[in-house]
């Protein structure tokens, strides 16, 4: 949602650690369909962090995929500020890939996530794309009328450290490039690690 701005938030939240993320959701790779399109949105688990400003969730436009480089390119932009009170719940980043099959019709192509750097600076994350494999039964039916078994609630899958627990299809990754930058951690006696 739309944040706030330091000027309608209480002092304290704007005297607390920041963490700036910019940057853009680049394309999907791999994937099934003619077409693709994402839908994202940053969690973060706790009381720790708040919004100040910015898109925590959105959805990028209908792209084809490119030939010449097999990469459906979107190009969202991704911008957040968040305050902090503590490392605890750091920000993750879950997408959801949706593709277009040749009679136009949108189904899951995919879900990723991948947490945001720790580390100040610009960064470049492949994020692996994987969906549920279903039973035999859903394979037949998603042949002849869509609608691949997906979950309920799709930010399950930051819920765990991987795929275990889940059987799970890899169908494609996701390039998304961030520049992060922290403020005010300093005045609380926390140094976050340098960028190699």
């Amino acid at each position: 949602g739309k944040g706030r701005g330091c000027f309608l938030l209480p002092p304290r939240r704007c005297q607390m650690p920041q963490v700036f993320v910019v940057g853009e959701i680049v394309g999907g790779r791999g994937f099934e369909g003619k077409a693709l399109q994402a839908e994202y949105k940053f969690l973060t688990t706790g009381d720790k962090w708040q919004p100040l400003n910015g898109e925590t969730s959105g959805t990028t436009w209908v792209a084809e995929h490119d030939p010449g480089c097999d990469m459906a390119v979107w190009s969202h932009p991704l911008q957040v500020q968040y305050s902090c009170d503590g490392f605890h719940g750091w920000p993750k980043l879950r997408i959801q890939v949706n593709s277009i099959d040749s009679d136009d019709r949108a189904d899951l192509a995919g879900y990723g996530f991948c947490y945001v750097p720790m580390v100040p600076g610009r960064h470049v994350v492949e994020v692996v794309a994987t969906r549920p494999k279903g039973t035999f039964w859903d394979h037949i039916a998603s042949k002849f009328a869509g609608g691949r078994a997906s979950y309920r609630d799709p930010d399950v899958i930051t819920h765990t450290k991987g795929p275990e627990g889940h059987r799970v299809i890899t169908t494609g990754t996701i390039r998304v490039e961030v520049s992060v930058v922290v403020k005010g951690f300093e005045k609380h006696t926390v140094q976050l690690g340098t960028k190699r």
